[in-house]
């Protein structure tokens, strides 16, 4: 027992490597977390723009987070610059944030994020595409803006549009952000000038010593899903394709998400992350979907409320399979 203990006390003492799992065993069993980019609306057919865009949605979330309550969930909302800079966003949301049945996160949208030393264009959205240190002095605004207004720390961050880049650790390790949520496995952007999270693992893991990375969960089903990888990245290039494989049941990716992904299909998409043995499966959207007309997934009343369906049938399922929330708190904690 004595060799036993000394082992597992020497194992977490030794520096982490990266890419090496996060031990979750504390947590006995599989959890699931839900995270939403708390983000300004904006037309996402037009080119980036630094001041065309709206807040009217907020007034939504009090309905999501009731859900979210009745069902123990304790959401994190990773907040962006125009949601920070306005008092009515941070009443509604910091009430939530106070009482301890939210958290509040990070999340960088460049083209509206202050200093405004960049062009604006699709390549500058991602922020891994910044001098590095423009990409400091946005997310260091931010994140004391984060501070001041809310009261808190946050530990978790995402880059908007998936964007972090090499540069993105040692700022969020300087700002006291403990947690990465930026890779979407499965998912490659480098057509768009973004990064490439295909090969990238689902569970989450040590970028060094001091930070973790959270992915956001997507997995592949099917009769091909074993070789999903190589044919979503070499194969099949377009939108068509992946219809196609997905509608002859031999590949389809599945993100864990109520944006574009039907019920039936999130089940799934969970069935295959517990199969896989994911210890923790990371649920996301953005805030604007909360009310009509802000994105192309909720255009009338019927869409709001089949997403609120959505997430009802969902939290069924998953207490179901045993799969329980947690909170960003408690994934921070195994940092410690």
């Amino acid at each position: 027992m004595a060799k036993a203990a000394q082992a597992m006390n020497n194992a977490a003492c030794r520096p982490k490597r990266q890419g090496e799992a996060l031990d979750l065993s504390s947590l006995q069993g599989p959890r699931f977390v839900v995270t939403v980019d708390t983000e300004e609306e904006f037309d996402w057919d037009a080119p980036f723009t630094r001041d065309k865009h709206g807040l009217g949605h907020v007034n939504s979330i009090p309905r999501f987070q009731a859900q979210c309550e009745d069902h123990g969930v304790k959401p994190v909302y990773l907040v962006d610059w125009p949601i920070v800079k306005d008092a009515a966003s941070v009443e509604t949301l910091g009430r939530f944030v106070t009482t301890g049945k939210a958290s509040v996160g990070v999340q960088l949208h460049p083209w509206v994020n202050p200093p405004f030393d960049e062009e604006v264009s699709s390549r500058n959205s991602y922020a891994c595409n910044l001098p590095p240190e423009l990409e400091r002095a946005k997310l260091t605004r931010l994140t004391e803006a984060i501070i001041a207004k809310f009261g808190v720390q946050p530990d978790i961050y995402r880059a908007g549009r998936y964007g972090a880049g090499p540069a993105t650790p040692g700022i969020l390790k300087d700002l006291g952000i403990r947690i990465d949520t930026s890779v979407r496995s499965r998912f490659d952007y480098q057509s768009q000038s973004g990064p490439n999270y295909a090969d990238k693992p689902l569970f989450p893991y040590w970028i060094d010593e001091s930070l973790i990375e959270l992915p956001v969960t997507t997995v592949f089903a099917g009769s091909l899903r074993r070789a999903g990888d190589a044919l979503f990245s070499r194969h099949l290039a377009s939108s068509t394709s992946h219809s196609i494989m997905a509608r002859l049941g031999l590949v389809e990716r599945i993100a864990l998400t109520p944006e574009g992904i039907p019920l039936t299909k999130a089940k799934k998409g969970i069935d295959r992350a517990l199969e896989e043995n994911i210890p923790i499966l990371n649920f996301s959207f953005h805030s604007p979907s909360l009310a009509v007309g802000h994105t192309p997934y909720v255009r009338s009343e019927d869409d709001l409320e089949s997403l609120y369906q959505w997430w009802e049938g969902v939290y069924r399922h998953l207490d179901k399979c045993g799969v329980k929330p947690v909170s960003v708190e408690e994934i921070a904690a195994l940092i410690d």
